[in-house]
């Protein structure tokens, strides 16, 4: 309004036959820069609007925790709290799946609970060179592998062990050193030494667990202690298998506490004897959690523990036959995690390999469990860990514009204020990796992604 008025009191000039007078061509001069401004005015304003559009963060609301193939555990407990018995959860979270009665004699089952990973896996097992054993409340003994008797006594002992330069065990007790490929250490109260004297519970420094049953046999593996008990498949291995709350057997739960027995025997059946590692499997999550005494002596005066060994118990007819999950008539190595997000996942989905009892079901169990804090969780992606996932100059949304067959992510696609996209794209476990470790938590529990909304 004031340039418009500016132009009207301009002076008035002679002007040329068919050229703009000075007035004309200043007016025109004047309304293209008026022009140019607004041009400019308007790209600054579009900015401006595209920016404040840009969100600060993205919240994704999701459900579930864990992998996604196989049995959810709260999904078991509900089923359970709802009257299904063991082996009716087992059949409907593997397809094709049965529950067995097999022969288990001869199943002992040797556990690593200290030593190299067997397999080479970086970033698993111990690497510390020297540990030590000690037992405490009966009496023990230190023998060879030939079972004769290098030293004993009682009360509170603890045994050094360590690695000579030629890769033999070697362990100090009382001041004395004792060398040989292969040692072993047993106490009271157990099969292999005075089983009806004292109770007498040994542990190891490093490992998971405490244990009253079995001996630990002390080797060498690449310059660090290998040490592993030697227990009983049905009894003393399973009693010790800390994988699903003992305390859900309290509350309707207890056939869920015996599929996951289930499951837990027919895992370790399919596992070979390991050379490197002198063991079938080791303690913790690379098979199954380990704890031993700890699982079984659990609770005052064991109250879970023993909630925990009724479950296990129901699972066998003797000490040599017992329940184990099959396909085909072979026991399965059977995966489980903690909950899904409504239905479970084929496992070439969230993996590589199409495992034929490990097909994509309805769950709505694990969503109604009791207790259960990841039927619905947040976590949250600020625009910068946004950019950095989806490298793009801004995000301005991100959408789940494809799905696994289980409802599970496979592709998020973010779009910028300009209008550019890029996605991210993978299988369910990439997906909860990839994405989770950008979050301001560092993880994320699953894949079953639901939501995702921007926060200004």
């Amino acid at each position: 309004m004031t340039m418009t008025h500016e132009l009207s009191t301009l002076p008035t000039v002679a002007r040329r036959p068919g050229r703009p007078g000075p007035r004309r061509r200043l007016r025109r001069a004047v309304v293209a820069a008026v022009a140019g401004l607004l041009a400019v005015s308007g790209t600054v304003v579009a900015a401006t609007s595209a920016e404040a559009a840009v969100p600060s963060s993205f919240t994704l609301t999701g459900s579930g925790f864990g992998h996604g193939v196989g049995m959810p555990q709260y999904g078991a407990y509900q089923m359970a709290r709802q009257g299904s018995a063991s082996w009716s959860i087992l059949q409907h979270y593997y397809s094709g799946g049965k529950v067995a009665w097999k022969d288990t004699t001869g199943n002992n089952i040797l556990v690593q609970v200290y030593g190299k990973d067997p397999l080479g896996r970086s970033g698993y097992g111990d690497s510390r060179t020297t540990t030590t054993v000690t037992v405490r409340g009966g009496d023990w003994r230190l023998a060879d592998e030939d079972g004769k008797t290098l030293a004993s006594g009682s009360g509170t002992e603890t045994f050094a062990v360590t690695v000579t330069a030629g890769g033999r065990s070697r362990i100090t007790v009382n001041d004395k050193r004792y060398y040989d490929q292969l040692l072993r250490i047993t106490w009271s109260g157990t099969r292999y030494y005075k089983p009806t004297g004292k109770t007498a519970v040994a542990t190891v420094s490093g490992a998971h667990g405490s244990y009253k049953h079995g001996r630990l046999t002390t080797t060498a593996h690449g310059g660090v202690p290998n040490i592993t008990n030697d227990v009983l498949l049905n009894t003393e291995y399973l009693y010790g298998i800390a994988e699903m709350p003992s305390s859900w057997g309290l509350n309707g739960g207890l056939s869920a506490l015996a599929a996951q027995a289930i499951t837990a025997r027919s895992y370790v059946m399919t596992k070979p004897l390991l050379a490197a590692c002198r063991c079938n499997v080791v303690d913790d999550v690379r098979d199954q959690y380990y704890s031993g005494w700890k699982k079984e002596s659990e609770g005052t005066d064991a109250r879970y523990g023993k909630v925990w060994k009724k479950g296990v118990d129901a699972t066998t007819s003797s000490r040599t036959r017992a329940r184990v999950l099959t396909y085909g008539g072979n026991a399965v190595a059977a995966h489980y995690y903690s909950s899904s997000g409504g239905r479970t996942a084929n496992s070439e989905d969230v993996w590589s390999s199409k495992i034929a009892y490990e097909r994509s079901v309805s769950d709505p169990y694990s969503k109604a469990a009791p207790g259960n804090s990841y039927a619905s969780w947040t976590r949250t992606l600020t625009q910068s860990q946004a950019r950095a996932l989806f490298g793009l100059s801004n995000v301005q949304s991100i959408k789940v514009t494809a799905k696994w067959s289980s409802g599970q992510a496979r592709t998020l696609t973010a779009t910028s204020s300009t209008g550019k996209t890029a996605t991210v794209t993978g299988k369910a476990d990439t997906i909860r990796s990839t994405v989770g470790k950008r979050t301001t938590a560092g993880s994320m529990p699953a894949a079953w992604i639901t939501k995702i909304t921007a926060v200004s």
